[in-house]
């Protein structure tokens, strides 16, 4: 089985990083960002291509949620300390975010054994579905029900004012999968040395 190289897995996890707190870096320099507002590329960023990756490669699970969870709770606790807003960084929704990611990485597990393109795509896109209908359940749930009523039709305006969030999430997983899967960011298992004749 290939396994992810040192190296590009630390560099990854550290543009992951980058990606979440690029935002609200923009925003400490005054550039104003919203988190609600769909002209910022939100959602496109190497974090979920990262959970199905870890999840398919790392030698254990533990390690498999552990790497995401990090990077969303560093990403959190930097979010605070850039803007100040404890709301931006810790609301309501955000355990069923974790739970979203959590079921990304479950998602990841299909890879194990067998990663073909088509399996990897298939996977990509049935976690993007799951991430999609789970955390924007949460944000319709336990919101305050001022921008999203608590009723059926504020469950579909919810679904329906997310869209944008999910195109940007089909495009990370259609950018990053292919290169987190190729042999850049892969090593191959050792070779054993051809037995030499005595």
């Amino acid at each position: 089985m290939m396994q992810p190289r040192g190296s590009t897995l630390a560099v990854l996890i550290l543009v992951a990083l980058a990606f979440r707190l690029a935002p609200y870096v923009l925003h400490a320099f005054g550039v104003p960002i919203d988190p609600a507002d769909t002209d910022y590329p939100w959602n496109f960023s190497p974090v979920l291509p990262l959970c199905l990756f870890g999840a398919a490669c790392f030698a254990t699970p533990r390690a498999a949620y552990l790497a995401p969870f990090a990077i969303y709770l560093a990403g959190d606790l930097g979010i605070w300390l850039l803007t100040g807003r404890a709301d931006w960084a810790f609301y309501g929704a955000q355990p069923v975010l974790y739970l979203s990611v959590a079921l990304v990485v479950t998602c990841g597990f299909l890879l194990r054994r067998q990663r073909t393109w088509f399996r990897i795509a298939a996977t990509g896109l049935g976690s993007a579905v799951i991430f999609f209908v789970v955390s924007n359940f949460g944000v319709w749930a336990f919101g305050d029900g001022g921008r999203y009523p608590h009723t059926t039709t504020g469950l579909v305006d919810c679904y329906v004012q997310a869209i944008p969030f999910f195109r940007n999430t089909l495009l990370s997983m259609a950018l990053f999968l292919p290169l987190l899967f190729s042999r850049i960011a892969l090593k191959t298992p050792a070779r054993l040395a051809p037995a030499v004749p005595q």
